[in-house]
This record gives C-alpha cells, sequence and structure tokens, in this order.
C-alpha cells in the first residue's frame, strides 16, 4: 500500500510515531511479562522502520 503524504502530513505523522515510539520505550520497561515485552518490542520495531520510510 502506498501513501501519498505531503511534506507537511509526512512531518506531522513522523513526529506523532516518535512521541508514541517513546512512550512505548517507557511501557517496555514498565512491562513484568515477557511475552507482552516481547509484543511491544517487536511494535516498536515496526514503528521505527515506519519513521526511517517517511523521513526519506
Amino acid at each position: 500500500m502506498l501513501f501519498d503524504f505531503t511534506e507537511a502530513e509526512r512531518n506531522v505523522a513522523r513526529r506523532a510515531l516518535e512521541i508514541y515510539v517513546s512512550e512505548l520505550r517507557e511501557e517496555i520497561v514498565k512491562t513484568e511479562k515477557h511475552e507482552w515485552r516481547q509484543a511491544l518490542h517487536e511494535e516498536k520495531e515496526i514503528l521505527q522502520r515506519v519513521i526511517e520510510q517517511l523521513s526519506v
């Protein structure tokens, strides 16, 4: 799926994801269950790849 974002839309989406990933890191630290922590790590990695794509 391709998205045709304007530069402003791309910047806003990237910034929103960066904020969410920052909050996600805090959640990972607080999570005690290994399974949940692993799922959160995977989510964070996916979002970081999306952020990278939005940065191009």
